[in-house]
C-alpha cells in the first residue's frame, strides 16, 4: 500500500486525527504516540469550540515544537472570489493523578513566565474529582496570562464521547460536547492539500494511501 510522505500543504480534519490515535495505540506507535495524543486533544478541543464558534477546523503536526499542534480555518477573502488560510498554534499540556496540587496549581504552573499570546492552550484533566472552574476562571483573569484562550478538556462521564469542554480565559464558559458523534456524522473531507494559498485541492478521503500525520 502506498505511503504518503509527511508534507506541510496537508491538514487532516478533527475525525481522522482522532482515528489516527487509535490506530497508533493499537498497532503500539510509541515513537508518534505522543505527538498522536497532542493532535487528539487538539482535534476534540476544536470539536468543541465549534459549538460556540462554528468553523470547520483542518490540523497539522508541525516539523517543530512548539507549537504542538498547528489548526487552521478557511476565511474567505474580502473579495469572496476565494479563501485565506487563518492559522491557530496550539498548545497542549495534560494534568493527570501523579500531579498532587490541585487543578488551578497546575494551570497556573503551565502558564507562568510563558509567552502563549495568540494561542489556544488547551489541558486534558485526566484526574478523578472535581473543581469550581469558575473559581480557577477568576483566579486566571487576575493572572492576566499570556495566552489567546486557555481551555480546558474533562471526561466527566464513563463509557461514552461525551466531553466537558471548560473555558477558563478570557472568559469562563462550560458545556458538554459529544466528539464520538460528530466524527460519526461529519461530512468533513479526510484532510486538504492546500497547493496553493488561495486555491484549496480537495483530496479524495477514499484514498488507499496510507498517509503520515507526524513530522
Amino acid at each position: 500500500m502506498p505511503v504518503r510522505p509527511y508534507s506541510e500543504k496537508t491538514w487532516f480534519s478533527p475525525k481522522y486525527v482522532i482515528n489516527e490515535l487509535a490506530s497508533g495505540a493499537v498497532h503500539r506507535d510509541a515513537k508518534n504516540i505522543k505527538h498522536l495524543k497532542e493532535a487528539w486533544v487538539c482535534a476534540v478541543g476544536l470539536i468543541c469550540r465549534a459549538k460556540i464558534e462554528p468553523d470547520e477546523w483542518w490540523i497539522q503536526i508541525p516539523k517543530q515544537d512548539p507549537p504542538d499542534v498547528l489548526a487552521m480555518r478557511l476565511v474567505p477573502t474580502a473579495d469572496g472570489l476565494g479563501q485565506q488560510l487563518s492559522e491557530l498554534k496550539v498548545e497542549v499540556f495534560e494534568i493527570n493523578d501523579h500531579d498532587s496540587e490541585t487543578v488551578q496549581a497546575s494551570v497556573e504552573r503551565k502558564l507562568r513566565g510563558k509567552d502563549y499570546s495568540g494561542m489556544m492552550v488547551i489541558g486534558f484533566v485526566r484526574r478523578k474529582g472535581g473543581f469550581d472552574h469558575e473559581e480557577v476562571a477568576s483566579h486566571l483573569k487576575d493572572l492576566k496570562p499570556m495566552a489567546g484562550s486557555v481551555s480546558l478538556i474533562v471526561f466527566e462521564e464513563q463509557g461514552n464521547t461525551n466531553i466537558t469542554f471548560i473555558q477558563l480565559f478570557p472568559e469562563a464558559v462550560k458545556f458538554k460536547a459529544d466528539f464520538g458523534a460528530f466524527c460519526k456524522t461529519t461530512s468533513q473531507k479526510d484532510f486538504i492539500d492546500m497547493r496553493r494559498a488561495t486555491r484549496i485541492v480537495l483530496e479524495d478521503s477514499a484514498t488507499t494511501d496510507l498517509l503520515t500525520m507526524v513530522p
